[in-house]
Formats: structure tokens, C-alpha cells, sequence
């Protein structure tokens, strides 16, 4: 008795063409260079995200110690200082402007010394003397 399986007379073997394989090679390369340029955006927004928190941070620190000074002792005019978060130098500014006698507005602002080499942030408080 013979073991070989039965074939219809004409059939060719089974199995893949060299066409098959190299065109399933070149489907699954693409998808590894779309899961490697999605890795490599998200790398850096992720970069982005960190330093608009950094930004944020640093803006409301400012924020925060203007906000503890009592209202006499706040002086109206802008000061600048400068940062450097990630690699990046960022002015900070300050402007505090009179609204009235009685009330000051505490502007902060963060932005890249060089335009478009990151994100800005900026925050607004005000000041009110005692009645």
C-alpha cells in the first residue's frame, strides 16, 4: 500500500510563491516603520507635554510669591528673567499694571527666547488693597 497523499493529476505542491513571501515581507515592513514613526511622535509630544508642565510650573511659582506680597509692597512695571527647561532658554516676564487704585494685575508670561523653539505659557492674577 502506497502512503503518499492523493493528487489531482496537474496540481502543483503546496506552499508559497517567492512572490508571496517577499510582497507579505514588504506588508509587514511597512507596518513596522508605522509603529516606529508613531513611536517616534509620541516620544515627542511626550517631550512637548513635559515641558509645557515645566512651563506651567514655573510661571505659577512667580505667580504664587507675587500673590503673597502684600499689596503696598508690589511696584507697577515688568521685569524679565531667564530659564532654561529642556535645553531651551524661555524669558520669563512679568508685568504688573495698575487696574485702579485699589487692584493690580499680575501678568506672567514664559516663551521661547527663539520663536517656534517651543511651547509659551502665560497666566494672569491680580492684587486688591485692603479697604
Amino acid at each position: 500500500m502506497n502512503a503518499e497523499p492523493c493528487r489531482a493529476v496537474g496540481s502543483a505542491p503546496r506552499g508559497f510563491t517567492l512572490i508571496e513571501v517577499i510582497a507579505a515581507l514588504v506588508i509587514f515592513s511597512v507596518g513596522v516603520l508605522m509603529v516606529l514613526d508613531l513611536t517616534r511622535s509620541l516620544s515627542r509630544e511626550m517631550r512637548y507635554a513635559a515641558t509645557t508642565s515645566e512651563l506651567v510650573v514655573r510661571a505659577q511659582e512667580r505667580l504664587d510669591s507675587l500673590e503673597s506680597l502684600s499689596f503696598d509692597s508690589l511696584t507697577v512695571g515688568t521685569a524679565d528673567d531667564t530659564l532654561t527647561i529642556e535645553g531651551v532658554e524661555y524669558q520669563r516676564t512679568v508685568i504688573i499694571s495698575s487696574v485702579t487704585g485699589l487692584l493690580y494685575q499680575l501678568d506672567v508670561t514664559v516663551s521661547p527666547v527663539t520663536a517656534g523653539e517651543g511651547p509659551s505659557y502665560a497666566a494672569t492674577s491680580y492684587s486688591a488693597a485692603h479697604w
